[in-house]
């Protein structure tokens, strides 16, 4: 037997009653509605503890929607006129706009306690249950942003970052991204973020060039990432995850441009109990789709680590 389903909406971050699979119409929430609520406590805890674990996330321009399918302009460059003599009208440079179509797909993650463990349990299963959903969430959410960060165009690094000769390391890893930022500076888009693999990372963080800098406060890192200043170029954000692939390769990018649009749609859980097989259960959806939208703002440095 299916219990009352509810649904989360993305655009304006409030829960809804849903009577029908995949038909998001907004049905307040009762306070006797005690199933309902239930359900809702499990969504909020489990978005609640995936949201810190969204990574890649922040490498995106979300646009937030509550239907599956949309077609959607996204504001992508602005281009001023030089040299305008005077008493001449500038031209109206209106804001670029790339049509961008969503059909959102969903991830799901299958809450299941049965009675045995329930009765068995001398702690708060249902708790640790909701941790891994949220886990899984965000690993899925990570993989399917990075799998658009890896249709970027490619360019080689100088040599490996990792090299080392007599304890000094063989190439300087701000040879190959100070490039990358010219890149992309030249087209319009200063960098914002570069994302690595921890293997990668391990590298760039102990590479002796690096290490200088960090001395010298350009550069200031930490055990999940960090971040970059170089006189006459923006601050770059570095953001580390296991998702990142393939795992010797830095990617750069402007989230500002955006190189990356992530359409999060809406989110939805159903509570039942199977009486037969004897076990309650939740089944979390949610709806997202990332699409790589321009491409001239985002390169992928191969070969940085061996």
């Amino acid at each position: 037997m299916e219990e009352p389903r509810v649904w989360r909406s993305a655009v304006e971050s409030r829960y809804y009653k849903q009577t029908r699979p995949q038909v998001f119409e907004a049905q307040a929430i009762l306070p006797e509605d005690i199933e309902t609520i239930e359900a809702v406590t499990i969504l909020d805890e489990v978005l609640g503890l995936a949201r810190p674990q969204y990574k890649l996330r922040q490498v995106c321009r979300v646009i937030r929607m509550d239907s599956l399918q949309a077609r959607i302009d996204v504001a992508t460059k602005l281009t001023g006129q030089e040299k305008v003599p005077p008493m001449v009208e500038a031209e109206i440079s209106a804001e670029a706009y790339q049509a961008v179509t969503f059909n959102l797909w969903k991830n799901v993650v299958h809450v299941v306690i049965s009675d045995e463990a329930r009765m068995r349990a001398a702690h708060d299963i249902l708790r640790l249950h909701v941790e891994d959903a949220a886990r899984e969430l965000a690993r899925m959410e990570n993989k399917q942003i990075a799998e658009e960060l890896d249709k970027a165009s490619t360019v080689a690094a100088g040599g490996a970052w990792d090299a080392v000769t007599n304890g000094v390391s063989d190439n300087n890893p701000f040879d190959d991204l100070i490039a990358v930022f010219n890149t992309l500076e030249a087209a319009g888009y200063p960098p914002t973020h570069a994302v690595m693999h921890p293997k990668v990372w391990g590298a760039f963080i102990t590479n002796t060039w690096v290490r200088d800098l960090v001395q010298a406060g350009i550069a200031t890192l930490s055990r999940e990432g960090g971040q970059f200043t170089i006189p006459g170029y923006p601050t770059v954000k570095v953001v580390v995850d296991h998702a990142v692939t393939p795992d010797t390769s830095c990617f750069v990018l402007s989230a500002e441009a955006p190189a990356i649009v992530l359409g999060e749609g809406p989110t939805e859980a159903a509570r039942y109990r199977d009486e037969k097989a004897g076990y309650d259960a939740y089944i979390i959806r949610q709806w997202l789709q990332p699409q790589l939208i321009i491409s001239e703002a985002i390169r992928e440095i191969t070969g940085a680590h061996s």
